[in-house]
């Protein structure tokens, strides 16, 4: 489904950056407000993205090259542009699925919300199965909500943006000492990915490593910690009365902070991208809460809160899905977000990056040189999902462009690009590169949409 249709990003930048009201009604008469744009352009540039061309890695090799996937995976895609105080100036949010294979926009109201969705937990049967089969029970994870039908993609690791957040807020609160030690020990029949049972350390080391490397024995670790706080409905009601109530994490083992399951962990990537706003420290009222009182950053995260997380976030060491500089200077995959590599994941001799024992094996000094933007983000990776989501910000120099963007699919290392399809074993585990390059490809098409126009 690519289309030959070039984007129309020179055309909509300067009314973009012009900053003019966020949400319009459209008239008869109106120009198009540069949100609606914005969300035109966006539905385009995931449409030439064509992630209904990757190859599915879950066939019978005997049977030769991986086949093209059967059906358009669900993508779902949001953007916020922000000027350069750090707000809103336009928003857009867009969903594929096989109901919808062009891209259905989303209606966003006043307060940054999606709405005219009815949110669903991921089912993996019905994806590889009965598409049109009834939802079981208990599946919308809005209940009661109403509008398009949308699957939405387990977040895999992104989720623990979700857990860092309240873990921080607990620490404003006087609740959670960064850095008190504290025991972390699994028993007999916990669960917890098959990570070793005990270790010792601080609340601020494993927020460090469940975020910069996306350590899982850490996530079990701060998760084990909310649950001993009886912290983990407070974190999932606090979503909600904050206005995002798809962020959501339940069914996680109490005894190790294990079990993280698809249909139990949620986030769409327009509740996530307002999360960021407040990561992001944006001023002013952001939202108003379903209670009526006004959402302000640093009343839900502390400025010290929010430096650190930003810290983190920015020090990310897998750039390989909407930015891939981790595989600067070859052709496959794709040029992504032309961010920069975090130096503490550069090795100074060679210039060859190193993630928790991951190598990549390319010089990225020279994408450091050339880069235009950092990118502060979390990603998610399993066998049938992957997700990326964070802030993007020009470097001195640069156009100043500054956005939030946040994109979730059931596009994990099962699925890659027809140049691997003749792979003999899942890319992931021969060349290295684990996620299809249609996300690196739509996040260029993001960025040259966010480019200013001097």
């Amino acid at each position: 489904m690519r289309r030959s249709t070039k984007l129309q990003a020179v055309a909509l930048v300067a009314t973009l950056a012009a900053g003019v009201a966020l949400v319009a009604p459209a008239t008869a008469s109106a120009e198009p407000s540069p949100s609606e744009q914005l969300a035109e352009s966006l539905q385009l540039a995931m449409q030439d993205a064509a992630f209904d061309e990757v190859v599915d890695f879950e066939y019978d090799s005997a049977d030769g090259p991986a086949p093209q996937v059967a059906n358009m995976p669900n993508v779902d895609v949001a953007v916020i542009e922000l000027d350069q105080m750090g707000r809103p100036i336009a928003a857009a949010n867009v969903l594929q699925s096989r109901d919808f294979p062009e891209g259905h926009v989303v209606e966003l109201d006043d307060d940054l919300a999606a709405t005219g969705v009815d949110w669903r937990a991921w089912d993996i049967d019905r994806w590889d199965g009965d598409w049109n089969a009834p939802f079981a029970a208990g599946s919308q994870i809005v209940p009661g909500s109403e509008g398009e039908t949308f699957m939405s993609p387990y977040p895999a690791s992104t989720f623990k943006l979700l857990v860092a957040v309240h873990t921080l807020q607990l620490v404003d609160a006087g609740v959670i000492d960064l850095d008190a030690e504290f025991v972390y020990k699994r028993q007999r029949g916990d669960t917890c990915l098959g990570e070793r049972a005990k270790f010792r350390s601080t609340t601020a080391a494993e927020l460090e490593k469940m975020i910069t490397y996306s350590s899982n024995l850490s996530t079990c670790a701060l998760l084990k910690q909310l649950h001993k706080l009886h912290e983990i409905g407070a974190m999932n009601q606090g979503y909600v009365d904050l206005g995002l109530p798809t962020l959501q994490v339940t069914g996680t083992d109490a005894g190790a902070g294990g079990t993280w399951n698809p249909g139990s962990i949620h986030m769409t990537a327009m509740d996530t991208a307002r999360l960021l706003l407040i990561v992001n420290g944006s001023p002013g009222v952001l939202w108003k809460a379903p209670d009526g009182n006004p959402v302000v950053a640093d009343r839900v995260l502390s400025e010290e809160s929010q430096a650190l997380l930003m810290k983190h976030l920015g020090n990310q060491g897998f750039n390989e899905v909407l930015s891939t500089p981790n595989w600067c200077g070859l052709d496959y995959p794709a040029q992504g977000i032309p961010a920069t590599v975090p130096e503490r994941w550069v090795d100074p001799v060679d210039g060859t990056v190193t993630v928790d024992g991951i190598p990549y094996f390319q010089d990225v000094r020279p994408c450091n040189e050339a880069a235009e933007v950092t990118f502060a983000h979390k990603t998610g990776l399993t066998y049938n999902y992957g997700s990326d989501a964070g802030i993007v910000k020009a470097v001195a120099g640069q156009d100043g462009r500054h956005y939030i963007v946040a994109a979730f699919a059931n596009l994990g290392y099962r699925y890659s690009d027809a140049s691997q399809a003749d792979s003999p074993d899942l890319p992931c585990f021969v060349s290295g590169v684990c996620y299809t390059e249609k996300f690196a490809i739509l996040g260029k098409s993001i960025d040259d949409l966010m480019r200013k126009v001097s």
